[in-house]
């Protein structure tokens, strides 16, 4: 008898069904998330210490019930069977510390019984077999460590800054929270240093001659450079409106590879859906979840951009043609597979890829799906593309104009892959010294336009790049820093709200580093360093609050700063958003 404990009901009742089919007697439970979570100690209440007391709190973290209802049905099921137990948590190191979770709460009820891990990366009936026949005997311990210095590093930093924080800002307002965390202000500052920068733009005038010309049965146009001195724009003009031909300098062709695109990281389909279908990354990821837990999908949360060795490349390409998608994407299939692959491999997971094939019925979820079995084919069994860029230069009147064109000369994975797919603009393909004729002629004024204010996919983009949080959080901070009240989405773009301009003008008068990614991915460097085995959890969560308590003094010192911005910023807003813990 086996007591197996998954993390998503979904997931329990698809290992229930294999073990059932064959014949294996277990009892399959689901946590639905943590059980368990770090907490202060008792008298360390919001009120009752100097915040700056609880970076002192690195070996004093109590671990509480969260969920306890999980927790009841867990000890109940430990009590009443002398099963062994099974962690069947996701694999990877949130799962991993719900699994320690989920071992304690064993221990505690059956001192010494045996335990083991199943680890799988679907929910795919062959591979969940496997995995039951392949039980590992211990919890991956570097993954639990590196999820509980994340949890216990959040809850110190963000409790200390976020009631220093709130207790300025109550001086000047019944203000509700005015939260901090290591990952939410690196966000937040992207988008106000974004703001700055379309507020400091100073637009540039400019002129330029365009031209409708015409060769034989093609009409397209060309242009002259851009001119910063309007007189000798319409110096230009006119000498190109007095003639009525230009001739040929010069054309030019050159091929330029596209390559197909990496097989599939959660960084990469975040960042593709939140632009193709409008949705935030956090539903996204929601609805990847969803995928995954009912068989569709292969786990959503992944940093491996590597197909490895071995890899079954049927089931998946079996699903896509068995999908209403299936005769479109046949006609374009290579023979055997030849996946172009990244270089970036977590150790846990392999890239995102389908299982089997979803309705077609519109839906986001479809649409989710549509665009990972696209994918998959277009990385695996497509070829890359090739695009001929054209660059055509016309001579009148001692005036050179140019234009640009396109074509494809191969589409190739974008015959499946149509997503971002370039239009083409093909040019006529003209001798050096052919004529040709102008049809009309106009003296142009522009004006340089300032950078656009960031996108999700923007955003996400630089998270990635800055080492801000993981494939598995990085979706929850564009949607935190809105629902604090500090940014807000306007048209698809983040715009800072007044509060969130004070917050980070007034860290940045203390220090810097309070708001920029640089003190935060040492964090995430740290958390790396656990996982291969080079630093203990206990010396880098004391090392990480270490840093981050120099900022807290910083901050007291120049409170009366703070306070003041703050009071500015709540001049603009009645309450900031709700919420606990930074992030």
């Amino acid at each position: 008898m086996f007591i197996v404990v998954a993390e998503k009901g979904s997931v329990a009742g698809a290992i229930r069904r294999v073990l059932r089919k064959r014949g294996v007697r277990a009892l399959v439970l689901a946590t639905n998330g943590h059980v368990m979570d770090s907490e202060l100690p008792d008298g360390y209440e919001w009120g009752k210490v100097d915040p700056r007391e609880i970076f002192q709190l690195t070996d004093s973290l109590r671990f509480v019930v969260r969920n306890r209802r999980a927790y009841g049905e867990l000890v109940n099921a430990f009590k009443n069977s002398d099963g062994t137990l099974v962690i069947a948590t996701d694999n990877d190191p949130e799962g991993e510390l719900i699994g320690y979770e989920v071992l304690m709460i064993y221990r505690r009820v059956r001192r010494g019984g045996r335990y083991f891990r199943m680890r799988f990366n679907s929910v795919d009936e062959g591979e969940l077999w496997r995995a039951w026949n392949s039980l590992e005997p211990d919890l991956n311990w570097r993954w639990v460590y590196r999820a509980l210095f994340r949890q216990n590093f959040d809850l110190i930093t963000g409790a200390a800054f976020t009631r220093f924080l709130t207790g300025l800002a109550r001086r000047h307002s019944d203000v509700k929270l005015v939260s901090w965390g290591s990952c939410q202000t690196p966000t937040l500052y992207f988008v106000v240093q974004r703001e700055r920068e379309i507020e400091g733009f100073k637009p540039k005038t400019y002129w330029y001659v365009e031209a409708e010309v015409r060769a034989g049965l093609y009409t397209f146009r060309v242009r002259s450079k851009s001119f910063e001195d309007e007189r000798n724009a319409a110096r230009a003009f006119e000498a190109v409106r007095r003639y009525g031909r230009g001739v040929v300098s010069l054309y030019t062709e050159e091929e330029r590879v596209v390559r197909r695109p990496l097989p599939l990281t959660t960084d990469y389909m975040l960042k593709d859906l939140v632009r193709i279908t409008g949705l935030s990354a956090a539903k996204v990821l929601d609805i990847a979840e969803w995928l995954y837990s009912e068989g569709y999908i292969s786990y959503p949360r992944t940093e491996t951009d590597i197909f490895r060795e071995g890899f079954d490349f049927e089931t998946p390409l079996r699903a896509v043609l068995a999908s209403s998608i299936g005769a479109e994407v046949s006609k374009h299939l290579s023979s055997v597979p030849n996946p172009y692959n990244g270089r970036k491999d977590d150790g846990a997971h392999p890239p995102i890829y389908p299982l089997k094939p979803y309705p077609m019925d519109g839906s986001e979820r479809w649409r989710v799906w549509e665009y990972v079995a696209r994918r998959f084919v277009a990385n695996v069994y497509s070829g890359d593309a090739v695009l001929v860029s054209q660059r055509l230069y016309v001579t009148v009147g001692g005036v050179v104009l140019e234009a640009s064109g396109s074509y494809f000369r191969n589409e190739g994975f974008y015959r499946v892959f149509p997503y971002f797919k370039p239009s083409p603009s093909p040019l006529p393909r003209l001798a050096r010294g052919e004529i040709v004729a102008i049809a009309s002629v106009k003296l142009r004024r522009g004006r340089t336009s300032p950078p656009s204010r960031l996108s999700e996919a923007d955003l996400l983009g630089m998270l990635e790049r800055h080492g801000i949080g993981t494939d598995a959080t990085r979706a929850t901070f564009p949607k935190l820093i809105v629902d604090r009240g500090y940014a807000a989405k306007r048209r698809g773009r983040f715009v800072p709200t007044e509060l969130g301009r004070k917050l980070i003008e007034a860290l940045e008068a203390v220090n810097k580093r309070l708001v920029t990614p640089d003190t935060r991915r040492y964090v995430e460097e740290l958390m790396d360093r656990i996982t291969r085995g080079e630093v203990s959890m206990e010396e880098a969560l004391r090392d990480a609050v270490a840093r981050y308590l120099e900022l807290f003094d910083e901050c007291r010192r120049m409170s009366h700063v703070i306070s003041e911005m703050l009071r500015e910023g709540l001049r603009s807003r009645d309450r900031p958003g709700g919420g606990g813990r930074g992030a």
